[in-house]
């Protein structure tokens, strides 16, 4: 809901994402409070064709800016402000580590609802007539599960495991459950998305012996 937004995209860049960094195991590339490249050529209606041509860009962006980006495309996307308290930061965080169709379809398959993707009246209806709590639990075990499952766990799953079980027991207070306060999180994070395939000139290289 509304009233949560603030304090939960706050709670996202400080303790979750952090400042600059490019992690050449991040298949997000140059980040920085947790927006991508491609997210900001994306808000600026510019092609992102070049990492390290984008990387100075990233680094320059303002904290203004990324929030700008999180309320008009992360916020928008998941319908922050139509969700039950806790459900609301859930779905929003695990959109913003890996990408907000995701979030919406494993949203939907907590709910019963086609997996499309999409954040429509009938999926918003269901996700909002679910107790807040069972759908916090639910849909954490479900992301934790989908995390498990990426080739790059071994470098980020230990803050991939804190992120959602520092989440899960925040979103449970915001949603009216007393859960113990969550564990510190030590260890940065990448976007947590299937890593793409290698392109034909990639896969070259690798042949060539030298």
């Amino acid at each position: 809901m509304q009233a949560n937004y603030k304090n939960c995209i706050e709670r996202i860049i400080n303790k979750y994402e952090g400042g600059y960094g490019w992690d050449a195991a991040d298949p997000g590339g140059p980040t920085k409070y947790g927006i991508t490249c491609y997210d900001l050529a994306e808000h600026r209606h510019q092609r992102m064709n070049s990492m390290s041509a984008w990387a100075p860009l990233v680094r320059a962006m303002t904290l203004q800016e990324a929030e700008d980006i999180y309320a008009t495309k992360y916020a928008k996307q998941c319908r922050f402000n139509d969700l039950n308290s806790g459900p609301d930061c859930v779905i929003l965080d695990f959109g913003i580590n890996s990408g907000s169709s995701r979030a919406i379809k494993y949203a939907q398959a907590v709910v019963g609802t086609a997996q499309d993707g999409i954040l429509g009246p009938i999926t918003l209806a269901a996700i909002n007539k679910m107790d807040p709590n069972r759908f916090i639990d639910v849909y954490c075990d479900k992301r934790l599960a989908f995390l498990r499952a990426l080739r790059t766990w071994s470098t980020f799953g230990r803050g991939w495991s804190n992120r959602v079980a520092d989440l899960r027991a925040y979103s449970h207070n915001v949603a009216g459950k007393q859960a113990p306060v969550a564990m510190p999180l030590p260890l940065p994070s990448g976007k947590a998305v299937p890593a793409a395939a290698p392109s034909f000139w990639q896969r070259l290289k690798g042949m060539i012996v030298r």
